[in-house]
């Protein structure tokens, strides 16, 4: 949190500027304050009271002849210090309740990107989900399929309910008995045991497992650091960039490049909610604060949400110009939905 000490008159000013501003996505002069807002103040003391706030680096001017607008800290200090979150209606939140509760979705992937659909559609944002970091998760099966005469399917679920797949070649022909006999052998020594745990001793833990075929055990153990993986870009889900690219700050080419970018750039993304997960409730995260030169003309509110004993982010990400007020709602309601109906499901 910034702390900058501001009296009644400045804190008010502020507010107004950026609420302004939120609502037209031009610069704001002491004139429009006056007349739009009864402030009970001359355009001059506005004026006077926004040249303070902009010496004080809260605000700024895009043009000499412009108003004002908010910098990166004056976003920082009105959502910390000045932000007043608006609910949402209940046909609102029976209606995303609705939508992330439907049935059809039996798996988490299916529910995030659900999930990632009604926040786009909501905030008129882009809608941003990170699936929980399979490392965190509890062993559940092993399923070993052959689905070829060289190919074996190998198929590990988690007890949050996610699920990792490869498709192995193997030059060798085994009955169906040997690999349904080696998979349950799999299971009842894994069993209780954390990704995480198996990255480090899968080998350490299969070996002499009495009973189970010694080349599916090496072509499992061969395959590991692929099947067991932190997910990284693929774990991440996005809906609604044309709400992004259409804002009007990216009409500037130059921006709307950096977002593109940024979009591409999957990793980069995945890093930025990863960062922004640090602990319980809404984070708010503006600007350079992203750590990402592309993203610095946005803003993203993210909030955790819970999968058994697994956790991943949701959030939207726009430009810093965006209903703080209406969004940190939309996103704490929809993490807190996401979860009940996952605690439902596992």
């Amino acid at each position: 949190m910034v702390t900058v000490v501001l009296n009644d008159r400045e804190r008010e000013i502020l507010r107004l500027l950026v609420e302004h501003y939120v609502q037209t996505a031009e610069p704001v002069g002491s004139r429009v304050l006056s007349q739009k807002y009864a402030l009970g103040l001359s355009p001059a003391t506005i004026r006077n009271t926004m040249q303070d706030l902009e010496e004080r680096g809260l605000v700024k001017q895009p043009h000499t002849s412009a108003g004002r607008v908010p910098t990166d800290m004056g976003y920082r200090v009105f959502v910390d210090q000045l932000l007043k979150p608006q609910p949402i209606s209940g046909p609102e939140e029976d209606a995303l309740r609705e939508l992330i509760s439907a049935e059809g979705s039996h798996a988490v992937e299916e529910l995030l990107s659900k999930t990632t659909s009604v926040l786009a559609t909501i905030s008129h944002e882009l809608g941003v989900t990170l699936a929980p970091r399979f490392d965190q998760g509890v062993f559940s099966n092993v399923e070993l399929v052959q689905v070829a005469s060289n190919k074996i399917l190998l198929i590990i679920t988690v007890k949050s309910g996610l699920v990792r797949t490869l498709l192995v070649e193997a030059d060798i022909s085994i009955e169906d008995t040997v690999i349904d006999r080696t998979a349950r052998l799999l299971n009842e020594r894994l069993a209780g045991v954390t990704i995480g745990e198996l990255q480090a001793n899968l080998g350490e833990r299969v070996k002499d497992l009495s009973g189970a075929d010694a080349r599916l055990i090496r072509m499992f153990v061969d395959a590991s650091d692929s099947l067991l993986s932190v997910p990284a870009p693929e774990a991440l889900k996005l809906e609604g960039t044309t709400n992004l690219v259409g804002k009007p700050e990216f009409k500037d080419h130059a921006k709307l490049a950096g977002i593109i970018q940024m979009l591409e750039q999957r990793e980069a993304l995945v890093e930025m909610l990863q960062n922004s997960d640090v602990g319980e409730g809404i984070v708010i995260t503006i600007g350079k604060e992203l750590k990402d030169t592309n993203a610095e003309p946005c803003a993203m509110v993210t909030s955790p949400y819970t999968a058994g004993r697994v956790s991943g982010t949701i959030g939207i990400i726009g430009p810093k110009r965006m209903n703080y007020a209406r969004l940190v709602t939309v996103v704490e309601t929809t993490a807190r939905l996401l979860t009940k109906q996952l605690k439902k499901m596992f």
